[in-house]
């Protein structure tokens, strides 16, 4: 018995250390408050998309563009409503025909044998009637007003979607950039603890040598602010992991239930594969939200530019009613069947230019939308460019540091060797393990560029966004990759 309890103590604490998790399915991360201690890329991707308030704040604009086309939409559809009245008044109107007195003459049938006083008692002063309706509207033609109305407001959630898009492609690449700073962070943190030793080490030997007589004064001092420097790389690396860990949580939209610290299992890519400039820019024109945004906008405008030249025209609508008008009194009914019924016919006459202000303003609205969609082409073009020359150039940097860092490790090794055969001095040595790490430190910052700038190739290109959500802005159960992901490593 007591063996099954440590064995099964022993299984939760592997769990627990290896991160073992539930949290590691993307779909789980909706039902998380925080993210795991061990986390990976797209368990951080997934997060914030399903957690950053910004998020939210996006979704809800694209059902209250959805609720504008409802109201659109609601002006085909009868317009039912029911009312009452109650009066009471002094004198009666018994004296004169009932027909007088309201302007439904031509419909409403008034029963005059049980008119009587109209309310009059003989136990009131008063008059009292009331009335009760049910009636109804429907619109019969508009010219196309409320129809090019109700495409508009479409065009408006396509690009209310757009944007929501937008937004989760800024969050992946905001997580990706703050996820590759840590990883980098760390690093650097390694390699200037590594440099401190050394540089403390060649501190003390140079003291020792200084004070035997063997080096200057200004070998001491220089071996001296060569450590102060170590000590200040250090301890600022040590503050900017700091905040990129706040960076990291901010960007997947955590608050008070930030973590100090995680456990990342991902790394910076750190290859890349050429890909053509022109295909990755027609990539982009393709797929990119912000574009795809302004193309609906532009279509909307159009549409409402329609909607508005419509109001030019007669707005011709039904209408009828059934209700009942009696004595409060008495009881008796004055219109048995009350009802109404016709048709309505709306012509502009003069409205003072407002049709053609409302024309006006929808046509420049439109315009707007096009020179727009227009600039993002020519941005498009830019950031790609921009973003695939840069990983082009974080390519070079990484087959040169890699290089360097080939080297320094022979060098390390022949100044070791040198060293066993005292050819050279311990500072010497040091130096050379001193090369090694800024090699080292170099090759991390090339590939932490590498990763960043690849982050920003894809968002460019708009081919990240895909991956994580559906094109209704819905949050995938998994990562789907996209045809282009093994020429653009992830």
């Amino acid at each position: 018995m007591n063996l099954h309890r440590i064995l099964f103590l022993i299984t939760l604490i592997v769990l627990e250390c290896s991160g073992f998790a539930w949290a590691a399915d993307p779909a789980s991360q909706k039902n998380l408050d925080r993210p795991p201690k061990v986390l990976g890329l797209n368990d951080a991707i997934f997060f914030g998309l399903t957690h950053h308030p910004k998020i939210f704040m996006f979704r809800h604009q694209v059902q209250k563009a959805k609720a504008a086309v409802q109201i659109a939409n609601a002006h085909f559809l009868p317009n039912v409503g029911a009312g009452a009245l109650f009066g009471a008044g002094e004198p009666g109107v018994g004296n004169r025909p009932f027909n007088n007195a309201y302007a439904y003459s031509g419909f409403l049938p008034v029963n005059y044998g049980v008119l009587g006083p109209y309310g009059h008692n003989a136990n009131l002063s008063m008059a009292q009637t009331a009335m009760a309706s049910l009636g109804v509207t429907q619109l019969l033609y508009d010219f196309g007003k409320y129809e090019h109305l109700t495409r508009s407001r479409k065009e408006l959630t396509k690009a209310s979607v757009d944007n929501l898009l937008t937004r989760d492609a800024w969050v992946i690449l905001q997580v990706k950039e703050a996820y590759y700073h840590v990883i980098l962070d760390r690093k650097l943190i390694e390699v200037y603890q590594k440099n401190l030793e050394q540089r403390q080490m060649v501190r003390d030997l140079t003291r020792s040598l200084y004070r035997a007589n063997y080096k200057s004064r200004l070998d001491y001092d220089l071996a001296v602010v060569d450590l102060e420097k170590a000590k200040a790389l250090l301890v600022n690396e040590q503050n900017d992991l700091e905040s990129q860990i706040a960076r990291l949580n901010e960007a997947m939209g955590l608050g008070k239930k930030s973590r100090k610290n995680y456990r990342l299992k991902d790394r910076a890519p750190d290859n890349f594969v050429p890909v053509p400039l022109e295909e990755l820019i027609s990539t982009g024109i393709q797929k990119r939200p912000e574009l795809l945004s302004t193309t609906h906008r532009y279509h909307a405008g159009v549409e409402k530019t329609a909607s508005e030249k419509a109001k030019h025209y007669p707005y011709i609508s039904a209408f009828g009613n059934y209700g009942y008008l009696g004595n409060m009194v008495t009881g008796q009914s004055y219109s048995p069947g009350l009802w109404t019924g016709g048709a309505m016919i709306n012509v502009p006459i003069y409205t003072g230019g407002m049709i053609r202000g409302m024309v006006a303003r929808a046509r420049e609205a439109t315009l707007t939308s096009q020179y727009h969609e227009q600039d993002w082409r020519i941005r498009i073009r830019l950031q790609v460019t921009q973003a695939y020359d840069r990983v082009r150039a974080d390519a070079a940097d990484i087959v040169a540091y890699t290089k360097a860092v080939k080297e320094a490790k022979l060098a390390l090794l022949l100044a070791n060797k040198k060293y066993e055969a005292n050819l050279i001095s311990i500072v010497q040595l040091t130096l050379a393990e001193v090369y090694l790490l800024d090699a080292e430190a170099s090759l991390a910052i090339a590939e932490y560029h590498m990763g960043v700038d690849q982050a920003a190739l894809r968002f460019t290109t708009g081919i990240d966004y895909p991956e994580y959500v559906t094109m209704t802005g819905q949050v995938r159960d998994s990562r789907v990759k996209t045809s282009l992901d093994s020429r653009i490593p992830q």
